[in-house]
């Protein structure tokens, strides 16, 4: 009696469990790994999108000669006008909460507001917020037909390539979509983005290194990867770089060969301002910590020496703020958000100042102090293997 009660009890129960009733099969979608946004000879939005394409188990291996993806090109009054076009195409619904980047033509944003190109990706509730951002130098859409070095899609090495340059050679900067419209929307309103472009002189190769500036909305300026050290230790971005310093001097030899490098592990960089007689004043400590990457002409086997080397690499690195520095005030471009700091400590006086604040920026007084640590000198010693 008691197994007939429980078994009529546990049908009952599975009566009450809920069920798929609206359910979508994965062969009704694509995936899309990455898409770009360029603009077609009458002016609408033309969009270039990466699917991926599953292949089963062969998907482990490149050497089966199946492409992992494919791309489908749409043109519409909008970005949304064009992506629904993609079905008429692929008879499938664009499935983006796997995409991976997002490319943008720099002919774009020199006539369309950032914002406008942007809405749909942050507006839908599909594509994620953490996408990687790129401007793209030229067609965006030709970047996508490139293939992957190591990656098993473009989407994927991309993302990778972005990582790398921003971690480990300081070139390029981790950003988002999130990150670039909280920008947009700060007092300033200058926002960063990441470069993507061919090196022609190396067989069209991609790069991503260097960082495209947007002021109202629309591209202002490009910051070369030469400044990029500067730049994200003024933002707190800097992960590791190497600091590289010439031997001029050196036994009259000035030669370009003369080059020694300092590895930074680890760098830090405190900014504040100071409001006085209306004049702004900004104060730039620095600090960094790292070892001797490569020696040509310096020795820093004692005290003396390596006080010497420290100086040099102080001296280099102010250099280089100073140089990044200089060229935002020229442009008048507050990509560094003093203003954001004026208006977190004077939010009255920045009402006042924000309409001109470009022309301010320009005549703001910078002073830099730069600290170095030299942890070691690597397994060589501290004297050059040419001595």
């Amino acid at each position: 009696m008691r197994w007939l009660m429980v078994t009529t009890l546990s049908g009952l129960l599975l009566f009450s469990l809920t069920g798929c009733w609206n359910k979508a099969e994965l062969v009704e979608y694509a995936f899309v790994q990455a898409v770009s946004v360029d603009l077609s000879d009458k002016g609408n939005i033309k969009l270039t999108t990466l699917f991926y394409k599953p292949s089963g188990s062969s998907a482990l291996s490149k050497g089966t000669g199946t492409k992992s993806s494919f791309t489908i090109k749409t043109e519409g009054e909008n970005v949304f006008d064009a992506i629904r076009d993609i079905t008429i195409h692929l008879g499938r619904k664009a499935k983006w909460d796997h995409m991976r980047a997002i490319l943008v033509s720099d002919e774009v944003l020199k006539t369309h507001e950032l914002g406008t190109i942007l809405d749909f990706f942050r507006r839908d509730h599909e594509p994620r917020p953490t996408n990687l951002l790129l401007v793209t130098q030229g067609n965006a859409g030709e970047y996508l037909n490139i293939e992957p070095f190591i990656e098993y899609t473009l989407g994927q090495q991309l993302r990778s390539m972005n990582e790398g340059s921003s971690r480990f050679a300081a070139k390029s900067m981790n950003q988002n979509i999130l990150k670039v419209m909280i920008q947009m929307k700060s007092e300033t309103g200058v926002a960063e983005i990441p470069y993507l472009y061919l090196d022609k002189k190396r067989g069209n190769v991609p790069n991503i290194a260097g960082v495209v500036l947007i002021n109202k909305q629309k591209i202002a300026e490009i910051i070369p990867p030469t400044e990029l050290k500067a730049f994200l230790l003024l933002t707190h971005q800097f992960h590791g770089s190497i600091i590289v310093t010439s031997c001029d001097g050196h036994n009259g030899d000035n030669s370009h060969s003369l080059q020694e490098s300092f590895e930074v592990s680890h760098g830090s960089t405190k900014v504040t301002t100071s409001l006085k007689n209306n004049a702004v004043t900004v104060n730039i400590k620095a600090k960094l910590i790292g070892a001797a990457g490569e020696l040509s002409c310096t020795a820093i086997n004692t005290d003396k020496e390596e006080q010497v080397y420290k100086t040099n690499l102080e001296n280099q690195i102010k250099k280089e703020i100073l140089t990044f520095i200089h060229h935002l005030q020229s442009k008048r471009l507050d990509a560094i958000g003093i203003g954001n700091m004026i208006y977190a400590k004077n939010p009255r006086l920045w009402l006042a100042w924000k309409e001109d604040w470009g022309d301010r920026f320009a005549d703001v007084q910078f002073h830099i102090q730069v600290d170095v640590t030299v942890t070691n000198s690597g397994m060589s010693g501290g004297k050059p293997l040419t001595k």
